[in-house]
């Protein structure tokens, strides 16, 4: 453990209470761990972060952004170093791999939802690293040019994959959600725009505003609040299900309404943009369905089970849905999910699981994950 964290920790965690103090420790001291150090990789000189050392022999797309937003809280040069690191492998086209493997391996067909511009932000904000900024700024234009060029249709946007001859397209493209084998994606995914990707993209929007402030881009700002006002109005206008009381996925060719209820469906309360009777509404969905873990898919929904992200709580996603109903005020409901998933992860001390049994609150899979001590972070020091 570097000086730099252990002090962090010590002068942090002495305003805390005792579970959270030793929540937020084991949490750096994943982290820590999984820096890639000792040899040479193909992402030097920067230092890149495995989602979990020994088990990912590697550095992914958004994993790399949320582990940099809890390292900032301790390190930023780290936080920057990791993000760096990744765009190294950025291509022509804009476009960010999936993963980048230590021996130069990539996969690249396909890539993962577009968090990068808020990691920037937010680690820029603790930092304050102008040439940092100078850098990536130019980066994060062309990966927003990829998106809106090969993964946007009728204004709003989609995941795909580059193989579509391929017989695994399909999987590929659950890939690039970043949610596998989701309830979710059982009907081709390729047909549907995502709620949680489109709301992705309002928030990259404004972190580019804020980003392009910082160094003087008067007319870049204007391009997106524009980009950000019309992406916003349609997820408003197209991607409500008044039947279901929340916000779905909606098929793209047919304008069909999926009926699965999962976190992603709370994404735009987390940015902002739900009308106050919708977010009541989505409260009420909460408590009926998603309380007290907040699972992949909702409870009741017959598919509910303890297969990867097919009912087991993820920490990244039940946070957004957690913040967004904080947002809007119905923090009797955000601070259950909040309680209940550190309380979670203290009953389960080996480490900080890749998710957890939205039931029974048992770690599942790899124990010492990084974006799980990200949020955990976040949850205890930026809910």
């Amino acid at each position: 453990m570097s000086e730099r964290a252990e002090k962090w920790i010590k002068d942090t965690c002495a305003a805390l209470s005792v579970r959270d103090a030793e929540l937020v420790a084991r949490a750096v001291h994943i982290l820590e761990n999984n820096v890639f150090r000792g040899q040479k990789f193909p992402w030097d000189p920067y230092l890149g972060i495995s989602p979990g050392l020994p088990g990912f022999k590697g550095i992914w797309n958004w994993d790399t952004a949320f582990i940099a937003e809890g390292v900032s809280y301790f390190d930023t040069e780290l936080a920057e170093s990791s993000i760096n690191a990744f765009f190294v492998f950025q291509d022509s086209r804009g476009m960010l791999p999936d993963v980048v493997f230590p021996d130069g391996r990539k996969v690249d067909q396909f890539t993962k939802p577009p968090v990068f511009a808020k990691a920037v932000e937010t680690v820029y904000r603790r930092g304050k690293n102008r040439e940092f900024l100078e850098t990536i700024y130019p980066k994060l234009v062309k990966n927003e040019v990829f998106w809106t060029h090969y993964r946007m249709h009728d204004g709003l946007l989609h995941y795909d994959s580059f193989d579509k001859d391929s017989e695994d397209y399909l999987l590929h493209v659950r890939y690039e959600s970043g949610w596998d084998n989701a309830v979710r994606w059982d009907k081709p995914i390729c047909d549907f725009w995502a709620i949680d990707l489109n709301c992705f993209m309002v928030e990259f929007y404004r972190s580019m505003q804020y980003l392009a402030s910082e160094l003087g881009k008067t007319d870049d700002i204007s391009v997106w609040k524009q980009k950000e006002k019309s992406l916003s109005e349609l997820i408003c206008e197209r991607m409500w299900n008044e039947e279901l009381n929340a916000y779905v996925d909606v098929n793209r060719f047919t304008g069909e309404k999926s009926d699965v209820l999962s976190p992603a469906s709370f994404m735009p309360l987390y940015i902002g943009i739900a009308p106050k009777e919708y977010a009541e509404r989505m409260d009420k969905t909460a408590h009926e369905k998603f309380l007290p873990g907040m699972p992949t898919v909702s409870y009741d929904n017959p598919a509910h089970g303890t297969d990867y992200w097919r009912g087991p709580t993820w920490l990244n996603v039940a946070y957004f849905a957690a913040k967004g109903l904080k947002n809007y005020g119905f923090d009797n409901t955000a601070n259950t999910i909040k309680e209940t998933l550190l309380g979670w992860c203290e009953k389960n001390p080996d480490g900080l699981y890749e998710n957890y049994d939205s039931v029974t609150g048992k770690g599942l899979c790899f124990s010492q994950f990084s974006w799980s001590s990200a949020f955990v972070i976040e949850f205890i020091l930026g809910f």
